[in-house]
């Protein structure tokens, strides 16, 4: 053997150190099989977000393919992944796909919290059929506003997600968007969890810890 040459060693397959589990989607969906992943680590492999359509959910409507959905896993045991919902929103290609000339878009973006505790930012979409000056846009904006804040505190955080996947949400907004103009398409293009109660109250725990011990005692002491 040639001077300074190695012995070459086996090489280990990584593979055969993975086992599989099976993603199910979060409890406002359906309880069937979504996703079949390896993972090496079941702690590192906690809070992973996995993309899906919403097709691969529903299997319903193909267009559904055209809805990104985010689920995170929660928890994982006897080969179960648990998830929650982390977000959806509209493919580029469909947004392209809406956009017209002689027509207006008009985008309205809040936070809301569900009545368990769960804040999500929720990004609105709508396209006039024509041109719409600043005036009615700013009207628009308001309705949509109003009829979310109105509407997403009064549902759990499951009833908040199917309503704003399933297009309930959406028939709404249109009601009573159209009193104001004529538009051709109006729906929630994109939502994402901020909070969930138990982040809020590890937030709050750190925030308390944070304040100097003499602060605590001054504060009491009031």
């Amino acid at each position: 053997m040639a001077k300074g040459s190695k012995r070459a060693g086996r090489v280990r397959d990584k593979w055969r150190d993975k086992q599989w589990i099976v993603v199910y989607p979060p409890t406002a969906f359906e309880r069937k099989p979504l996703n079949y992943l390896p993972i090496t680590d079941i702690t590192q492999s906690k809070g992973r977000v996995i993309e899906n359509t919403l097709f691969d959910i529903l299997k319903q409507d193909p267009s559904q393919h055209q809805i990104k959905v985010f689920v995170q896993i929660q928890n994982i045991s006897d080969g179960i992944g648990s998830t929650i919902f982390k977000g959806h929103e509209y493919t580029k290609e469909l947004l392209r796909s809406l956009i017209r000339r002689g027509s207006s878009m008009i985008n309205n973006i809040h936070d809301y919290t569900t009545m368990d505790g769960y804040t999500f930012r929720v990004g609105v979409v709508a396209f006039s059929q024509r041109r719409l000056n600043s005036s009615k846009k700013h009207d628009i904006r308001t309705i949509i506003h109003r009829l979310l804040e109105e509407r997403i505190p009064r549902l759990t955080v499951d009833g908040f997600v199917q309503e704003a996947t399933n297009g309930k949400m959406n028939d709404s907004l249109l009601e009573e968007v159209k009193k104001i103009a004529p538009v051709r398409h109006i729906g929630i293009k994109k939502t994402k969890l901020i909070t969930t109660p138990e982040s809020r109250a590890v937030q709050e725990v750190k925030a308390v810890e944070s304040i100097p011990q003499t602060q605590q005692e001054g504060e009491e002491l009031a």
